[in-house]
């Protein structure tokens, strides 16, 4: 599994750094009208689109409470995304994308007994859930190159599953709204880099502990920010054939908030780094 982990993050780091050196030489041909057709565009071949990778997210969870100790938690989970888009004659772009991951990751943190706080390590057999949809329009700058302003709006959700003698579950939830731009540059008629921007409001989220019979109920969050970074490549190997893959990072906080009998779910801070190769079928 090791290996197969090293395999997939090289095969994933290839595919974007190949790149730079591939993009030294642009021959897309300039249309008047700026958007074309994706017969003549490989930008907007790219972004008519269906697509299915495999995915690697490596996870880093961390509470923060005064005076402490905080739970945290970090590891790899692979998973799997499908993605769909269109983008119209007229510049319209929209797109929506599932993402799953699942694994068991580390988790660290504190037992409270009658002498105190006891650390205790454990794993988290975690699942997550990400879903989002675009809604926007691409201007093109020159025949091989576009920048697509755009909203978003979407989901997430955390299943935190602690195994053990002391294990429970957590679930975590929230709403996703902002806004984002998207860079495409045309190397050639083959490859498209992209580079891609977001930045969301986690609004209406909360968290519900499932264990005890609901003894200390569900908590909601207050409204918070995700940040979200990626760069990606898309290349046509033949016909309506595409290979994709690319590199992200993602960030965003929890507020926390108050459950029952006194009890509270702290602040937290969450980052991930992902990667994801795939197959797509351009229309």
């Amino acid at each position: 599994m090791k290996k197969l982990r090293v395999l997939f993050a090289a095969s994933a780091v290839i595919s974007a750094m190949a790149v730079v050196p591939a993009c030294a030489a642009p021959t897309v041909p300039v249309s008047a009208t700026g958007v074309i057709g994706h017969e003549q565009n490989p930008i907007v071949a790219a972004n008519n689109e269906f697509g299915l990778a495999m995915t690697g997210q490596l996870m880093n969870y961390q509470e923060h409470i005064t005076p402490g100790p905080s739970d945290t938690e970090s590891g790899w989970m692979p998973g799997f995304a499908v993605k769909g888009s269109y983008m119209g004659s007229n510049g319209f772009y929209t797109a929506l994308r599932y993402d799953y991951s699942s694994g068991n990751i580390a988790y660290h943190g504190a037992l409270q007994g009658s002498a105190g706080f006891v650390p205790y390590n454990g794993t988290d057999s975690a699942s997550t859930q990400r879903l989002l949809g675009r809604f926007g329009y691409g201007w093109s700058l020159a025949g091989n190159m576009m920048l697509t302003p755009y909203a978003a709006v979407g989901w997430q959700h955390w299943n935190r599953h602690l195994t053990g003698p002391y294990g429970y579950t957590e679930t975590y939830n929230a709403a996703l709204v902002g806004a984002g731009a998207m860079f495409q540059y045309a190397c050639d008629p083959r490859l498209v880099a992209t580079t891609n921007v977001e930045m969301l409001a986690v609004a209406g989220g909360g968290m519900t502990p499932n264990f005890a019979n609901g003894l200390f109920g569900s908590t909601s969050f207050g409204a918070s920010g995700e940040e979200k970074v990626s760069i990606d490549a898309d290349y046509r190997i033949t016909g309506p054939l595409h290979l994709y893959g690319g590199l992200s990072y993602t960030h965003f906080n929890y507020t926390g908030g108050s459950l029952k009998h006194g009890f509270r779910e702290p602040l937290s801070s969450t980052n991930q780094f992902g990667m994801d190769l795939g197959l797509g079928y351009s229309f």
